[in-house]
């Protein structure tokens, strides 16, 4: 590695770290020397009701919205090149989205152990609760999507053609009240276990930052990103309600 008169040596692994650096690239340990940057406030910390109140406004898109703010923060800290926009987005690709939560869990629990904290952080269970609520939301929506059908003559039981398009002639059969509500149930069950999987990794991940910046540590602002999420998600829950109470018994 090239010397740099900018650079010292991390005190527990000997790895040149920038003057100006919070944290050493390689293991984690807090830099604390004394430069003025180590005396900025660090706004990581996300609190348990927050994630639950958001999860339940945003109809759930707020684990989108999570995945892209912890990985920002991850990004500033390691100082790593990274696309936090694109992880988020991540959590809306069936299955590849449950490799990327395993990953996101992995990362962390390796950024912590680096760092002599043992936070038994559990990838798989990221893997396999992002994986059911994948699988929930895809039946939900099977069961609250209009079914096209053909039109039969009731006469002849022939499939009946379309003058116009010379094709079968087909009519959407709307869900009914029951498959609604069916359907409003299988998202909240993935919105539920959506919010038990943030509430065993962010209070981890707070106390990694506690250890880090101690008294430096500050809470998330509400940022524009989590005001969208919220106002989509109230729009999917006004959606959802009023598809019910219009909809045939």
């Amino acid at each position: 590695m090239m010397e740099s008169s900018d650079a010292l040596n991390c005190p527990r692994c000997g790895t040149q770290v920038e003057q100006d650096a919070l944290f050493c690239p390689s293991c984690g340990t807090p830099m604390t020397g004394p430069t003025e940057s180590s005396a900025v406030p660090v706004p990581y910390m996300i609190s348990p009701l927050r994630i639950l109140v958001m999860s339940i406004l945003s109809f759930g898109l707020y684990t989108t919205y999570w995945l892209y703010k912890t990985w920002k923060h991850h990004k500033e800290h390691t100082g790593e090149h990274a696309f936090p926009v694109w992880h988020g987005l991540t959590a809306l690709v069936p299955v590849y989205g449950s490799f990327r939560a395993h990953a996101h869990l992995r990362i962390f629990g390796e950024l912590a152990g680096q760092a002599g904290h043992d936070l038994r952080f559990n990838p798989r269970l990221a893997f396999y609760v992002v994986l059911a609520g994948f699988v929930l939301t895809f039946i939900a929506l099977g069961l609250s999507s209009p079914e096209a059908v053909e039109i039969v003559d009731p006469v002849t039981g022939v499939a009946v053609i379309d003058p116009e398009t010379e094709l079968v002639a087909t009519e959407l059969i709307y869900p009914t009240r029951s498959a609604l509500v069916q359907s409003l149930f299988l998202r909240s069950v993935a919105i539920v276990a959506g919010i038990w999987l943030l509430l065993h990794a962010q209070p981890r991940i707070n106390y990694y930052w506690h250890q880090v910046y101690g008294g430096r540590l500050l809470g998330v602002s509400v940022g524009k990103g989590e005001i969208l999420v919220g106002i989509i998600g109230a729009l999917g829950w006004y959606s959802a309600i009023t598809g019910i109470l219009s909809a045939s018994a």
